[in-house]
């Protein structure tokens, strides 16, 4: 662990998030999966320096058409507002209050009507509370992964944890929530998890899913990829990785390298 969050977070995105974090005007986006659309806060007003990456030309070429979308750790919105310019309905899920605000700021500022919920709760496997970890300046970072909570903790400069609430996909459609045709994963460790607490919706519609996949250590990176890749595999999808523009193969080995994933 030692190291953790100079590891996850160099100078360079540290002094980018804490001028972003006093970048409070709205604008419109110039760079990133929210070209084009506006948001409050960020650095978005700046050019892009390059080309755009694998995973951002794969979503902006992903037809979501008439699509219900779930955006499960929304951080400050900005794939929602992809999905929203795009898809049917939005449902994203962000735990921290602080982004969850900010989301329906940014969703505001764009006059969408397809965000129909911001859920300022966790998902897991289980039904319950947890504690979410971050740094201050980093809060995009929070993790109620254990090895990862852990990791914050010994090695973030202002660490804080705040008390949420979890559920898991399952029994959020089950209390009324439209089935997801589309569920975007992007949790910082837990993704596992999340795919677990989904076993009804993967039975029964196998929605389109796509993970960004975390890790403490190249290790536990490794083990998270395996175990979503395998349990993916389990459930009869096809498995893509963004980065390599390539199926992974049934045989194909995890190697804790695969980032972006998506599974039809």
């Amino acid at each position: 662990m030692s190291g953790f969050y100079e590891r996850e977070y160099s100078y360079k995105q540290r002094c980018i998030s804490w001028i972003s974090r006093r970048s409070n005007f709205t604008y419109t986006c110039r760079r990133g999966v929210a070209r084009g659309l506006k948001r409050t806060g960020g650095l978005g007003f700046l050019p892009a320096l390059g080309p755009p990456g694998p995973e951002e030309i794969f979503l902006r070429n992903l037809d979501l058409r008439g699509k219900v979308i779930y955006d499960v750790g929304g951080f400050e919105g900005l794939m929602t507002l992809l999905f929203a310019s795009r898809g049917r309905r939005v449902v994203t899920f962000e735990p921290n209050p602080q982004a969850a605000a900010r989301i329906r700021q940014n969703v505001a500022a764009n006059r969408f009507d397809t965000v129909t919920l911001v859920r300022e709760i966790a998902l897991g496997d289980t039904p319950g509370r947890l504690t979410l970890v971050f740094d201050e300046l980093m809060s995009g970072g929070a993790s109620g992964d254990p090895e990862a909570a852990a990791a914050l903790r010994a090695t973030a400069p202002h660490p804080r944890s705040i008390d949420v609430a979890v559920s898991t996909i399952d029994a959020e459609i089950a209390a009324g929530l439209p089935i997801p045709d589309f569920v975007k994963i992007d949790v910082e460790g837990m993704e596992g998890s999340v795919l677990r607490g989904m076993r009804h919706l993967l039975a029964t519609r196998k929605p389109w899913l796509y993970f960004e996949l975390h890790g403490t250590t190249s290790e536990d990176k490794l083990l998270n990829a395996a175990t979503v890749i395998d349990g993916l595999r389990s459930a009869g999808y096809r498995v893509y990785n963004i980065e390599r523009a390539a199926d992974i193969a049934p045989d194909d080995p995890v190697t804790g390298r695969e980032s972006h994933i998506f599974a039809s």
